[in-house]
Formats: structure tokens, C-alpha cells, sequence
């Protein structure tokens, strides 16, 4: 079945609806109602939107409105997949998207389908099948790999769901054997070697996860400009985080399992040290028992991770161990510290950072940058903060105050490798977006992966794209009265002059 023909016939009945006018801004998303993004392609070949579009709930206009933690209150949305312009395609819900850029797992009618981007073919993969949309944070039901070679998803069957793997250069599928329970969660670990199945033991009839504190919004999926407040709780059932390699082999689970690495595991011994065991079962220390660890961050690339050694003190160690690494950094944090801010991984995971004590001022603590290709560790001022990496290259983002109180902020360039840093802008707009290796931040549009501005850009956009493209309001949307903002939104050149080849 063709995508295309379903999306000529929402086309042709917008146009039917709008008149002559609707070809006249064939370049407009949506419709002058109010829109709320929520992702875009890399490329910005798709965008999925919420939308508003008729008074559902009776006072004569079509209008919504947001609370003080993101709930959102009058008309009904719905959710709106555009793959080019105009009305777009309502859908109930999308599940997963490729990260290779080829495919998308939707909901649309209840049917699960799987859409390739450059064929515009469906694959139906399951029937009946149900989504929440009163839920903010739903159970993941469908994952690619980080290659885009295999999807995993679940498909109902009577009253139970089935873990099924989906070779997709082959067209293949195969059910994975998921053990006793129900599977209400499932996660294709991102190497494609391993599948995260969250199971319950039936013991209770009722749903297994009830939601906590549930936003006010008609569509839960379709979020305010705040953050929501709620949380899931677990009652009556027993829940079980079960693993299984995709290519088959025993079930692994318990509360020894760390992390999946590779095609093998991080499990904890009963000595308390961290071991890796490889698929044919053989176990080799990593981490030895004196450490006691905490696991803060898992290279996969490198076959290494960052571990805190808990050593019943305020302050604890930070190590680098694996197979063959074994080195102390020689910083020291706390585990209140870890729990409180945790550790920041770059794009592609070779810079970490995290907070450390001062070994000059006591109580005075600073951002830490290990380099995991390098295995050092640099601290940085306290004033500066890493907001994102990628290689060696960091971009930090420094608090300024002003004479009048006023606050701005100072965004730096800096190399771990050289330690050469730069000034690359200073602004009170702190927006970060983001489209393969390049990101918009403080107006600059920046190449992460050679540092170099690429040029400035006004006023926030929606997003951008690798094309050099932001996504803005277009000339006929409202944007002067207030939270939300009223479509549609256009694709145009985020710089004046062209741009380099797109970045991938």
C-alpha cells in the first residue's frame, strides 16, 4: 500500500475546503490553527505537529491555552504527520523513527504500519492496535537499531502482546520468546544486538502502571511549552526487566545485570565486582571488587566505562576500567553530586563530563571533561558549563552577569585535545537546535565537526535541518498574541548567503 494516494486525498480535501488560496501557499505546514511541533526530520523531509483545528469543546472558537505545568486546556488535537506540504496526514500516534533516516513506525487507525521515507510504501505490521493519548510518557512499543537494520515492536495477539524483530533489508520477521508475564515495555537496545522487555507477572487485573498526578490535557502526547509533572508508579503486578539477545540465546535478567555492551553484558558479581560476560557466557573482571562501583557511563566504542568507587567516604574516586584499562583520574566527587547532576555524554559519547570537587578550593566544585578516546580528565572554570560535543570539540556556555542584574550568556568553542578555546557569541537566547553534526545555539549556526561558524541567525526558529533551513512561522501565521503559536509554518534558508553541503 502507497502513502501517496491517502495524502492526495487529505490534500484535495483541504483544497476543496480552503480554495484557490490553499495552492497559493503550497509551502505552508498545517493550517491557521493552533500548532505545536513536535520533531522534525534531520533532513526536515517530515515534520510531526499537534493541532487544534475545530471547536470541540463549544464556546465558538478553536483556541488552547497551557497551565503552569505544561497542561494544556480547550479544543481537542490531533496529531498531524506532514511529509510535504499542506494538511498533513492525521495519525494516532509515531512510535519510532529510524536513525538512519529511512523509516518511520506509526500508529494510523489503529493499524501499526511502517513507512519508508523513499518509497513512500506502507508495510501493515499489526492490527488493533491501542495507544494513550492521555499518557505523557507511554511504554515504548517499537525501536530501530542504530544502523536502521532491524525494528523491534510489539504485536497484539488476543489479549497479549508479542516481541517481534524485523530484518528490514530483508523483509523478514521473527517473534522473540519473551518468557512467562506479559510484556508491557520493549526496547531494541541501540547496537541491534539485544532486546530490553519489560514484563509483569499477572497477579492483578488491573493495568499494571497506573499514571500519577495526570496532566489535564486532552492529548498527553502532544505537550505545553512547560515540563509535566507526572510520574508512573508501579502496583500489583511484578514487574521483571528481562533481556534477550536478538539472535537468540537464554534470557538474562536479575538484579546482577548492569548494561548490555555489544553482543555481550555488564553484570554484577557477587563480590561486588563488575564483570563482562561475553555470549558464550565466559565472565572476565572489569571493574575489581575493592571498587565496589557505581556505574556512571558505558563506552561501547571503546569497551570501557566510568565508574565511581563507592568507598563508604563523602568522597569518592572516579576510574576508567575495561578489559584492559585500569586507570584512576584522580578527581573525586560525591554520590549525592552524581545523583543530582549525573554525567553529560557528547554526541558521540567520546567526551563526558560531570562535577568534581576542587583540589585547591574545598567546597568549590567544577565541571570535569574525561575524554574517553585520550583517558583524561580536564577541569574546567566553574563558571562554564558543556552543552554539547562531538569528537574533541565542546561548546560551553558561561553565565555573565551584568551591572544592572541583568543576566546574558557567553558561548565558548574549545578543544579537548589542544585545549585552543574561542568566543563564538554572547546572547540572552539560549535555544539549542540541533540536525545532524550542526547545531543553532546563541544565533550562531555552527559545524561541529570542524568548529567553524557557519553563519547567524535571527530570531529562534522551530528547527533546523541539514539542508540549512529553519523551520519559522509562515507570513500568514500569528505569533504576536500569545502561547501557542497559530499556523502554519514554512521551510526557508536560514542564512542569506548559501550555506556549505549539508553536514551528515
Amino acid at each position: 500500500m502507497r502513502l501517496q494516494p491517502v495524502l492526495l486525498a487529505v490534500m484535495l480535501s483541504a483544497c476543496a475546503s480552503r480554495g484557490p488560496a490553499f495552492f497559493a501557499s503550497s509551502a505552508n505546514y498545517g493550517t491557521a490553527h493552533p500548532f505545536l511541533l513536535m520533531a522534525s526530520a534531520q533532513d526536515g523531509r517530515w515534520l510531526l505537529a499537534c493541532q487544534a483545528r475545530r471547536d470541540t469543546d463549544g464556546d465558538g472558537q478553536v483556541q488552547l491555552s497551557s497551565g503552569n505545568h505544561g497542561e494544556l486546556f480547550g479544543d481537542t488535537l490531533r496529531t498531524y504527520l506532514f511529509l510535504e506540504p499542506g494538511a498533513g496526514l492525521p495519525i494516532d500516534a509515531l512510535l519510532a523513527t529510524d536513525p538512519t533516516g529511512r523509516f518511520l513506525a506509526l500508529v494510523r487507525d489503529g493499524t501499526l504500519l511502517l513507512l519508508d521515507l523513499e518509497t513512500r510504501e506502507e508495510k501493515v505490521l499489526a492490527l488493533k492496535v491501542t495507544t494513550d493519548p492521555s499518557s505523557p510518557e507511554p511504554p515504548v512499543r517499537a525501536s530501530f537499531s542504530r544502523d536502521g537494520r532491524h525494528l523491534l515492536f510489539l504485536r497484539p495477539e488476543k489479549s497479549r502482546s508479542v516481541a517481534v524483530v524485523r530484518d528490514l533489508r530483508e523483509g523478514t520477521e521473527r517473534v522473540l520468546d519473551a518468557g512467562s508475564g506479559r510484556i508491557e515495555q520493549a526496547v531494541l537496545v541501540p547496537s541491534g544486538h539485544w532486546a530490553m522487555l519489560d514484563m509483569v507477572e499477572d497477579s492483578d487485573p488491573d493495568p499494571p502502571w497506573t499514571q500519577q498526578n495526570p496532566m489535564r490535557a486532552n492529548n498527553a502526547a502532544c505537550r505545553g511549552p512547560a515540563l509535566p509533572t507526572s510520574s508512573f508508579s508501579h502496583h500489583g503486578d511484578t514487574p521483571i526487566r528481562r533481556y534477550r539477545r536478538v539472535d537468540g540465546g537464554p534470557f538474562v535478567q536479575g538484579n546482577d545485570v548492569l548494561h548490555p555492551l555489544g553482543e555481550g553484558m555488564l553484570r554484577r558479581a557477587p563480590d561486588s565486582s563488575i564483570v563482562f560476560e561475553d555470549a558464550q557466557g565466559r565472565r572476565e573482571t572489569w571493574v575489581p571488587a575493592s571498587c565496589n562501583a557505581r556505574l556512571l557511563h558505558v563506552d561501547e566504542a571503546r569497551q570501557q566505562v566510568l565508574v565511581a568507587c563507592n568507598t563508604r567516604q563523602i568522597m569518592v574516586p572516579l576510574e576508567l576500567h575495561g578489559a584492559s584499562v585500569h586507570q584512576s583520574l584522580g578527581w573525586q566527587t560525591t554520590l549525592s553530586t552524581l545523583m543530582n547532576h549525573g554525567t553529560l555524554s557528547g554526541r558521540d559519547g567520546r567526551l563526558v563530563s560531570t562535577w568534581v570537587e576542587s583540589k585547591t578550593q574545598p567546597n568549590t566544585w567544577l565541571p570535569l571533561v574525561i575524554d574517553m578516546e585520550r583517558r583524561t580528565a580536564q577541569p574546567l572554570l566553574t563558571e562554564w558549563t558543556p552543552v554539547t560535543s562531538l569528537g574533541a570539540l565542546a561548546l560551553l556556555s558561561e553565565d555573565l552577569s551584568s551591572p544592572d542584574g541583568t543576566w546574558t550568556r557567553r558561548l565558548w568553542l574549545w578543544n579537548a585535545e589542544t585545549g585552543e578555546k574561542r568566543v563564538l557569541s554572547e546572547s540572552k537566547d539560549f535555544g539549542l537546535r540541533e540536525a545532524g553534526d550542526t547545531v543553532l545555539l546563541m544565533g550562531k549556526w555552527i559545524d561541529l565537526r570542524t568548529g567553524r561558524v557557519l553563519g547567524e541567525v535571527e530570531h529562534a526558529p522551530l528547527a533546523i535541518d541539514t539542508r540549512g533551513r529553519v523551520l519559522r512561522p509562515s507570513p500568514t501565521a500569528v505569533v504576536d498574541q500569545g502561547w501557542p503559536l497559530i499556523g502554519p509554518v514554512r521551510w526557508e534558508p536560514a542564512l542569506k548567503a548559501p550555506i556549505p553541503a549539508e553536514v551528515r
